[in-house]
C-alpha cells in the first residue's frame, strides 16, 4: 500500500484541517494500521481517548503509516489534543524545540524516504547526520512532494542533495 500523491497544499494548511476526521479517514486509518498490526488507541476506545483527532493528524498519520513508518505510542497519544486546532502549526522556526535533534518517528520516516529513492546508505548518514528537528519535519514533506513529481530517469541523488540543501538554507541549524 501507499499513498501516490501528495495534497496540493500540505495538511496542516487546509482551510479545514482542524476539523474532526472524517468517518472515511476513520476507516482508511482503522485499515491501514490493521494491516500493519498498528494499535491506534483512539479508534478502539469508545471515548476516542478524549482525542479530537483532525483530518490534517488523520491523513499524516495514514501516509506514514503507508510510507512504512511505525507511530509511536506517544505520538498516537499526542494527535488531537490541540485546543485550538482550526490554527495551523507555526513555521519549524518558531518551535521550541526546532533545533533540537529529530524524533525517532521523525528519522524513520526520513531513513524510510531515503531509502526508496534508492541512494547509498554512506549518502543517507552523511546528508542526514547534524539534521534538526525543524529541518526534519521540513524534508519530510519535501521528499514526499518531490516523490510525486519525479521524472523518470532524474537522478534520485540530486534530488535528495538539492531538497536537503533547500532545508538547511530555509532553516539553517545554529552553528556549534
Amino acid at each position: 500500500m501507499t499513498l501516490d500523491y501528495y495534497p496540493t497544499r500540505p495538511p496542516e494548511e487546509w482551510a479545514t484541517g482542524g476539523e474532526p476526521m472524517t468517518e472515511r479517514q476513520r476507516v482508511a486509518l482503522s485499515n491501514v494500521a490493521a494491516h500493519d498490526h498498528i494499535d491506534v488507541p483512539f479508534l478502539r476506545l469508545e471515548d476516542s481517548n478524549g482525542q479530537n483527532v483532525t483530518k490534517a493528524e488523520a491523513w499524516i498519520l495514514i501516509a506514514q503509516i503507508l510510507d512504512g513508518v511505525r507511530p509511536t505510542l506517544e505520538h498516537l497519544n499526542s494527535l488531537g489534543r490541540d485546543p485550538n486546532p482550526h490554527n495551523p502549526p507555526p513555521h519549524p522556526q518558531y518551535w521550541y524545540n526546532c533545533n533540537a535533534r529529530p524524533t525517532e518517528m521523525q528519522m524513520a520516516w526520513l531513513n524510510r524516504l531515503v531509502d526508496r529513492m534508492g541512494i547509498p546508505n554512506a549518502v543517507k548518514v552523511s546528508g542526514l547526520r547534524g539534521v534538526t528537528r525543524g529541518q526534519a519535519s521540513l524534508l519530510i514533506g519535501r521528499l514526499r512532494e518531490q516523490r510525486e513529481y519525479a521524472r523518470p530517469g532524474e537522478d534520485k541523488r540530486m534530488v535528495f542533495e538539492d531538497a536537503l540543501q533547500r532545508v538547511r538554507d530555509e532553516l539553517p541549524a545554529p552553528v556549534q
